[in-house]
């Protein structure tokens, strides 16, 4: 927090309609081939039926289904996809670093995460390992004033789909451990406070590396 304030905002808890069909997706209730039904997802999620029909529009835009047609769509998701979207958000990160000194407001936002949202992930209790948790939380501060669509379209549902219950559903060992991907994640930290970019850039994508399937 900015020095000599004490002022604390509590994080806003939000969830998209599309947070539902997320879940569904990381607890396994779909599956990659599965057919979802607008009508069923309303039903099942207490969505109206716009709603519905929205969930499967923003799904195909993110690569979850396939094209919607008569109000339903397949599911196309599997955990290579999030690997895509991971890389996606690596590179905004670095791009808005790339403005970002140690006296910038943005990055006292990065370090206290208080413009946190909440979401699905929270709502449903996934437990989202800690490196996940916080790397998120920097992308989202990083970004919510620069690019909210990106906060949308990639840092909520990966912290959906990087859930531990979605990696055990599907069957996803990531490259590196627990510990070692904290410490890239510390470095990050660091490397933010102290000013230095291009630290920030390697280490960015050493975790990238660190994140992918093994």
């Amino acid at each position: 927090m900015i020095a000599g304030s004490s002022t604390h905002h509590r994080p806003t808890l939000l969830v998209d309609p599309i947070d539902h069909l997320l879940v569904d997706l990381a607890t396994g209730r779909h599956l990659t081939g599965d057919t979802v039904h607008a009508d069923e997802l309303a039903g099942e999620h207490d969505l109206d039926s716009t709603q519905a029909d929205d969930v499967l529009q923003a799904a195909w835009c993110l690569g979850l289904v396939s094209r919607p047609s008569a109000r339903s769509a397949v599911i196309t998701w599997t955990p290579e996809v999030s690997q895509v979207q991971l890389h996606r958000l690596a590179r905004a990160m670095v791009a808005a670093v790339g403005t970002v000194t140690t006296r910038d407001p943005y990055g006292v936002a990065v370090i206290d995460g208080e413009e946190a949202r909440l979401g699905a992930a929270e709502l449903f209790e996934l437990e989202t390992p800690c490196d996940v948790d916080l790397f998120l939380e920097l992308a989202r501060a990083l970004l919510s004033r620069r690019s909210i669509a990106v906060v949308d379209e990639l840092v909520s549902p990966l912290s959906i789909l990087f859930s531990r219950v979605a990696l055990e559903v599907h069957g996803v060992r990531l490259a590196a451990t627990d510990a070692v991907r904290a410490e890239i994640v510390r470095g990050l930290v660091l490397s933010l406070m102290d000013g230095r970019v291009d630290d920030f850039r390697d280490l960015v994508a050493d975790y990238v590396v660190a994140m992918s399937i093994d």
